[in-house]
């Protein structure tokens, strides 16, 4: 074949997905025309795709040497670079590319992103709209322009800064609507202007499309069905769940079918017999899709005990350090008792953890009147504590009797509350099943994805030894509540509780920032 032919047959492969057979095409070219500009850019690509971007650089670079002024390579390697945190050299070849073509969006786009992890928010808002200006479609640029506008609200708390936030966030809904991002933050800006019922119309669209969309149903099925543990923890939770809700309640109803086959599946798992092969495609589909969630009753004005001493307990937060609180009794009974009947009954537990346990988000089923005005109400009760503050996330994990839970994070906020509402008769050590918290917060050079990453566990654990960092031991309580510096190292603490579903371990977590 000549170049041209070989070339032809790379892209077909390229464009298929087929990355290493067309890189093998492009290092053949290199052999023997180690300057050619297509093989030394695709080559520099396929590293991209792989995330070598370090060897992706000297071909991008090598690529340039020859064609200089060619836009597609000047805004890949400024990707590279961005994605070596070298943030300079990306924006020189994104400004690069932009000087060589200033109607292509992409590298406004690329150079407003670099911007806003910068946290240079004027810029990031200049290029965006530059981004706009080149095609208005975009939805992701409206997005993102939205959620930099959210950012300044937390700066100043001035409201207009949440208006021009809810435009982008629907504009950006119109150019793509099967993208769920955008209409989550637009519930979070509802909730922030005091809209809750608006708040919660958003949240439940998000959790429509997810359990509608075949394209997230597919990256659902990748990332948490196609692993042998966490499909276990999900079917075990299932069908404990609904022979729960068939012996205790008589408004569920679910085919036959599927409850003999989540048996057949869970008896697997009880005699470790359980192969990912016994699931058949539509029986994921079935788990995944949420068969009841009547929301808790609405009519309750006060959802926090105010029998409390409220000022005595913010005095002893804010005196603390670190900034921690420990509140018994934390909510009214009646409302105690309605989220206990919430969480045993909602089939809305559909992301499992490795470590036994699964999660229902604001966004993904939990969402609802009930939760939104708790929420509130928690914020505006202890408004010392909270002033300004907003909620941001909210989620709710339930346990395996006997499994660990999560292992030694930080999370993205200001304030975190953290409470069970499991009854302690279901705790079999009265001393443990709670939370450790330290009392030191991450290096401040690392990042999110640093400190909040099971994989990075022993890094954290190896930084609290060399630090001597000490912890409390918090043990678990029923309609116990732990407030502290979300900032702050911590764990669940081990746990031994008893062998069924209405006896697992419920914590709900709600961040404020």
């Amino acid at each position: 074949m000549n170049k041209a032919e070989l070339f032809n047959k790379a892209m077909k492969l390229h464009n298929e997905g087929k990355f290493d057979e067309a890189d093998q095409i492009y290092q053949s070219v290199l052999k023997d025309d180690a300057d050619n500009f297509v093989a030394n850019y695709f080559h520099g690509c396929v590293l991209s795709e792989k995330s070598q971007f370090q060897d992706a650089v000297k071909y991008f670079k090598k690529s340039l040497d020859s064609k200089p002024d060619n836009y597609e390579a000047n805004n890949n390697l400024g990707i590279a670079y961005k994605k070596l945190n070298d943030y300079e050299n990306a924006k020189k070849y994104f400004l690069k590319a932009i000087s060589v073509d200033e109607n292509n969006f992409r590298a406004y786009f690329n150079c407003a992103n670099l911007y806003f992890d910068e946290k240079k928010y004027d810029q990031a808002i200049d290029f965006f709209n530059k981004t706009i200006s080149c095609d208005s479609t975009i939805g992701e640029a409206h997005h993102r322009l939205g959620v930099i506008y959210q950012e300044q609200y937390k700066i100043n708390r001035n409201t207009e800064y949440l208006v021009k936030a809810k435009n982008c966030f629907n504009t950006a809904i119109i150019s793509d609507a099967s993208n769920p991002d955008p209409i989550s933050a637009l519930g979070k800006i509802y909730l922030w202007l005091g809209d809750i019922k608006e708040a919660d119309n958003q949240f439940k669209k998000v959790c429509s499309l997810k359990h509608s969309d075949e394209t997230i149903f597919s990256k659902y099925n990748e990332r948490y069905l196609s692993d042998k543990k966490l499909l276990s923890v999900l079917i075990k939770h299932e069908y404990e769940q609904l022979t729960y809700l068939k012996d205790n309640t008589s408004n569920i109803e679910f085919e036959k079918e599927y409850y003999n086959e989540l048996e057949r599946l869970y008896i697997k798992i009880k005699d470790n017999n359980f192969k990912i092969e016994d699931v058949r495609h539509s029986m994921k589909i079935k788990v995944f899709q949420i068969m009841c969630n009547d929301p808790p009753k609405k009519s309750h004005t006060d959802f926090v005990n105010k029998k409390n001493d409220i000022d005595f307990l913010e005095s002893e937060y804010l005196g603390n350090n670190p900034e921690l609180v420990i509140i018994d009794n934390f909510l009214n009974k009646e409302v105690l008792a309605e989220l206990q009947k919430f969480c045993l009954n909602a089939n809305i537990f559909k992301y499992p953890y490795k470590n036994g346990y699964l999660g229902a988000f604001l966004s993904e089923g939990l969402s609802n009147e009930f939760i939104l005005k708790l929420s509130e109400d928690i914020r505006l009760t202890f408004k010392n504590i909270f002033k300004d503050l907003k909620l941001i996330q909210a989620w709710i994990y339930k346990y395996d009797n006997a499994k660990k839970g999560i292992s030694v994070h930080a999370d993205e906020a200001k304030v975190n509350l953290n409470f069970w509402i499991t009854p302690d008769k279901a705790n079999l050590d009265l001393t443990s099943g709670g939370l450790k918290v330290w009392n030191k917060f991450p290096p401040e050079d690392w990042g999110f994805d640093d400190y909040n990453n099971d994989l990075r566990a022993p890094e954290i654990n190896e930084f609290l030894s060399k630090n001597k960092a000490t912890k409390q031991v918090v043990p678990h309580k029923g309609n116990r509540a732990v407030l502290f510096n979300s900032k702050l190292l911590h764990a669940t603490d081990d746990l031994n509780f008893k062998d069924s579903h209405k006896d697992r371990r419920i914590n709900i977590t709600l961040l404020y920032d």
